[in-house]
Parts: C-alpha cells; structure tokens; sequence
C-alpha cells in the first residue's frame, strides 16, 4: 500500500536521524570521559611507577590492551549497535503501522461503486449503494446469531426459564409435569425449525463398520483407535444433523446478550 511505504520511509529516516544523535551523544560522553581520566591519571605516569611496583606492572600488562582496543573500537561498535537499534526500532513501527492501516480499512466505509452495464454506467436513478456495515456491527450480529436459537427455545419451550428455577422445591411429581411440558414445546420447536435427523440411522449399541472413505466431521472415533480403516466398532451415539434451517427472523434488538426481553403487562 502507498500509505505504508510512504510512512515506512519516514520512520526509517527519522529512526536513524534519532540513533545517529543518540550515537553522537554516546561517543562524545566515552572519548571525553576517557579523555578526563586519562588526564587525571595519564598512562605514562602509571607506566614509570610500575618500574618500582611489580603488582603494578602486572596489571598494566592486563590492562593496557584492553584500553586499545577500546580507544580503538569504541565508536565503530558503539555507531553499529546504534544502526541496529534504528533498524529494529523501524521494523517494530513499520509492522504496527501496517495493522493499523489495515485495520482501519475494515471499518473505514466504503460506498459501492456504480455498476456497469454495456460499458457504460448506470444512471444515479438505478443504482442503489448496498448498506455499508462495520466491523463492530458485524460482530454483535454474529453474537446475536449465537443466540438466535436459545431465544427461539425460550421464547416457544421457556428453555432458560427452566434451566434457571430452583427446583429443589417442588416435588419429583411437580418437576416431572414442568419438564414434559417443556419437552414437548423445545422439541416441537427443533423440529420445526432443524429437523434433526441422525447421522447414522441405527440404534445405540449396533455394530457397526466405518469405510475407509468416512467423513471424520460426522463421525468420532473413540476407544482404541490403532492402524488405518476400514474399523469395526459399536455405535454410542448416533450424531444429529439439521436437515432443515428455518429459523424466524433474527431480532433487532441492539443489546447481542439479550436472550429474551422481560416481559411488562401493563395493567
């Protein structure tokens, strides 16, 4: 993209630009603090009273390549490390831009371009701009969809209702009436929107031979499952699949947790 590489230049320039004073600074501060020192303790003063102290001169000996090589080496290392700095620094910046960028492209609208028809464009009139809708919007719809058919179950079977109550206060009798009632509208409901329909047509505990060819999204295998098909095992589940997806319009309510709004009768 124009926008990345444009500001990808910039940041490289300025990242270096920054590094070079930061490197500038760095060296200046190292040769005049090694200036001062050696000002205040020149080498050739250590190097005459060596003579007279043999400590003294063996620590020397140690000492004084290690100050070469520093005197030597300290700005191009110190220059280098800075230019890998920058180069890093560019790096990181440059990825975060281009996130951003792309990021904002998502939920920047767009109005949809005319459509042509003989080459030509269509007039304003028979041209209609599709609903633009954002990335935020989109999300709350895909929650909303989560819950579409828990708010179906609830609204015809009162699914939560009984999830939610507390029936360690009604009798086994009492909790035995509530459930079939409630059976009976969620199952109604299921197969009038899915119509469910078993993956594998037998009953529960039928042997059963899986191919070689099978669909490992509508059939699991568990227990011991060693070598390569064909298998012969027992089915313990036969699977559920929709054979219809009807479901009523999706709500418009805003809030996406809203399972079912409560219900006011206003008297």
């Amino acid at each position: 993209m124009n926008v990345i590489k444009s500001f990808s230049r910039r940041i490289l320039l300025w990242s270096f630009i920054v590094m070079l004073l930061l490197a500038i600074l760095f060296n200046a501060s190292g040769y005049y603090g090694a200036r001062l020192l050696l000002n205040a303790l020149p080498i050739q003063v250590l190097q005459d009273a060596s003579i007279h102290s043999d400590e003294l001169k063996i620590s020397l000996e140690k000492v004084l390549p290690v100050v070469n090589i520093v005197q030597k080496f300290y700005i191009p290392v110190v220059s280098a490390v800075f230019v890998i700095f920058a180069l890093i620094l560019w790096l990181i910046l440059r990825g975060s831009i281009a996130r951003f960028v792309r990021k904002s492209a998502l939920v920047d609208q767009q109005v949809v371009a005319p459509k042509k028809k003989g080459g030509k464009d269509e007039s304003s009139a028979d041209t209609r701009a599709e609903p633009v809708i954002t990335k935020k919007e989109l999300m709350e719809t895909n929650k909303r969809f989560y819950l579409h058919l828990l708010s179906v179950l609830q609204r015809e079977g009162r699914l939560i209702d009984f999830f939610s109550e507390d029936l360690s206060i009604y009798e086994d009798a009492q909790i035995g009436a509530a459930v079939r009632s409630i059976q009976d509208n969620c199952k109604n409901s299921l197969k009038k929107y899915l119509n469910p329909k078993a993956v594998i047509d037998k009953n529960e505990g039928d042997p059963i031979s899986v191919s070689v060819d099978f669909d490992p999204n509508t059939i699991t295998l568990t227990g011991n499952v060693t070598g390569e098909p064909p298998f012969q095992g027992m089915l313990r589940h036969k699977g559920w699949r929709a054979s219809r997806l009807e479901l009523p319009t999706l709500s418009t309510v805003k809030d996406p947790s809203i399972i079912a709004p409560a219900e006011v009768e206003i008297m």
